[in-house]
């Protein structure tokens, strides 16, 4: 038995955050996805989390009247988690594990405010090393030793001065002094100015350092940084960098936002809101706009919103809305709105909106409507409704757009394949046995769907003395008139041989077929056709037809163009 019943979320006076506000929540075995949701819905505001780690599909039973948001959450998980406040979302990140910090030091020097101490695991008294203690107001951080140690050197600015202790898997720990006296704290919520958290970092915004490129240009103190401090720390107008830790904002510089990033190699930040620059690269944990350039190539964790140019390489581990430019590879995560070009492929892995331009291919792994152009050949992963041309082939999984090129795939279509052979797996395939005017027997095999389909066909005729071969290619259109009855109209082009290769002869046929279906793989045809041939062979080979002979023309007076009305009858398998 499931109940559910969430009353309406009050914002009280003196709430301070999402996080106090009151809700009522009663729930048995609902699945922990669908009660984040509800709770997003009715207060307004959004969860940010690392989905392999928040288990949404698990079952819970939470019975709460009246309490906070946060009361909420620890009864739903099982106080494992801690939550940040960033605009309007609540992330939530795993830390079942609570800290310890001992302070040695905490003194003024001149004009430095120095601190020293150990941070220890509460539970065991372990030492921790490589734990990131930062000052928010500064931007200044440090890593802890072997031994749980650190040294945090600050500007004394002759006011309190509050530092964090973060660790991944643990609950962070903020400390403030005042003048010479130390008051401890483990609520995690003190000294999170409001000002400081313009934007936020999921727990979800963690690739670039596990990309090949941020292993290889990040040092192992940035990265484990990165998984200390998942969520964003502050913004800043300006920062300068010669490599990713050599900048205006030290080893600190991946957990702030700027507004204009100028990097002499590369530069490493949490994103930019503004434009960025890298004489080699730019690693970007965040969200990046509006303008990103860099001479070899940018990897941004986040989101693009405007242009981003790499002289050879661009990857978005977000979404990309506006201009994707690179000498060889766009690579886009998530979704592309906008237009991709680069001289070799682009890949989006979500849905494309736009333009896809690259010189051998292009990729959309999921729904998309965009028009993809490519010397080779285009991808589409889901449902594409756009327009996919390529000098060689293409490929829609539901194709409700226009294909063009040399070879056409789908595997189910209501759109149009325009192209030498088109292969529909769930689509139209005949192959039709017939005999007409001119050829006793002739062949078609139709591919495509019943929109648009391709005929391969070939003909000839038996006459010991009077023998005719043919080939060629058509397109047809079936109409539909019901069950059992449907209309064909077809036109092709079909080269005819009449005992010699050198004079041109080429039959032009459209063809307006009656067909019944007599059952699901065996149908009935039959109807006239119109003929024009051009044939610059002025006299018949001893064997073979002549077929200027063959029938009354209604064109007169043209020693090339012969016309005729003809019919067909066949039979239609598959």
């Amino acid at each position: 038995m499931l109940l559910l019943l969430l009353g309406s979320l009050t914002n009280h006076a003196h709430a301070s955050s999402i996080l106090s506000k009151n809700i009522t929540v009663h729930v048995t075995r609902m699945r922990l996805g669908t009660v984040l949701k509800t709770i997003e819905e009715k207060g307004n505001f959004y969860f940010s989390y690392n989905s392999n780690i928040v288990k949404t599909d698990s079952l819970v039973t939470v019975n709460a009247d009246n309490q906070t948001i946060k009361e909420v959450l620890d009864q739903m998980l099982s106080y494992r988690f801690e939550y940040h406040e960033a605009k309007n979302f609540v992330i939530l990140r795993y830390a079942p594990l609570r800290l310890n910090i001992v302070t040695d030091k905490a003194a003024t020097e001149g004009d430095s405010y120095t601190i020293s101490g150990t941070v220890t695991d509460e539970q065991t008294g372990k030492k921790l090393p490589n734990a990131s203690v930062y000052s928010h107001e500064e931007l200044q951080s440090v890593l802890t030793d072997k031994d749980g140690h650190f040294d945090l050197n600050l500007h004394n600015q002759n006011q309190p001065v509050t530092i964090t202790i973060s660790k991944e898997f643990y609950k962070d720990t903020t400390i403030t002094f005042l003048a010479d006296v130390k008051v401890t704290s483990t609520d995690t919520t003190i000294g999170k100015k409001k000002t400081l958290l313009g934007y936020i970092l999921s727990d979800d915004y963690n690739g670039i350092e596990k990309t090949s490129l941020g292993k290889l240009f990040l040092s192992t103190k940035q990265q484990v940084e990165a998984a200390n401090l998942r969520g964003l720390i502050a913004q800043a107008p300006f920062q300068a960098s010669a490599i990713p830790g050599v900048s205006t904002h030290g080893d600190f510089g991946g957990q702030i936002v700027n507004i204009v990033s100028l990097n002499a190699v590369g530069g490493y930040n949490a994103g930019v809101d503004g434009f960025e620059m890298g004489l080699i690269f730019n690693l970007d944990k965040g969200d990046v706009g509006a303008v990103q350039i860099a001479g070899v190539f940018n990897v941004v964790g986040g989101s693009v919103n405007g242009v981003q140019l790499g002289g050879l390489y661009n990857n978005v581990l977000g979404n990309v809305r506006g201009i994707q430019l690179s000498l060889l590879h766009n690579s886009v995560k998530q979704d592309m709105d906008g237009i991709q070009l680069s001289g070799l492929y682009n890949h989006t892995r979500g849905s494309v909106r736009g333009i896809q331009l690259g010189a051998i291919g292009n990729i959309a792994g999921k729904n998309s409507d965009a028009l993809q152009l490519a010397a080779v050949g285009n991808i589409a992963g889901q449902k594409f409704s756009g327009v996919q041309a390529a000098a060689v082939f293409n490929y829609a999984k539901h194709l409700t757009g226009v294909q063009i090129g040399l070879v056409n795939i789908a595997d189910t279509s209501s759109g149009f394949s325009i192209g030498l052979l088109n292969i529909i797996k769930s689509g139209y395939h005949k192959l039709a046995i017939s005999t007409n005017e001119t050829q006793n027997l002739h062949l078609a095999f139709k591919n495509g769907n019943n929109k648009l389909y391709t005929i391969w066909q070939g003909g000839m005729r038996f006459d010991e003395n009077s023998k005719l071969y043919s080939f060629g290619l058509g397109f047809g259109r079936e109409f539909g008139l019901g069950r059992k009855l449907a209309i064909n109209t077809e036109l092709g082009s079909g080269y005819l041989y009449q005992g010699t290769w050198l004079k041109t002869n080429l039959l032009n046929r459209f063809n307006l077929d009656l067909t019944f279906k007599v059952a699901r793989l065996f149908s009935i045809a039959a109807g006239p056709s119109l003929n024009f041939l051009y044939s610059d062979q002025r006299s018949r080979i001893d064997g073979y037809a002549y077929t200027r002979d063959l029938h009354h023309s209604f064109i007169e007076g043209n020693r090339n163009w012969t016309g005729w009305v003809g019919w067909s009858v066949g039979i239609n398998l598959f």
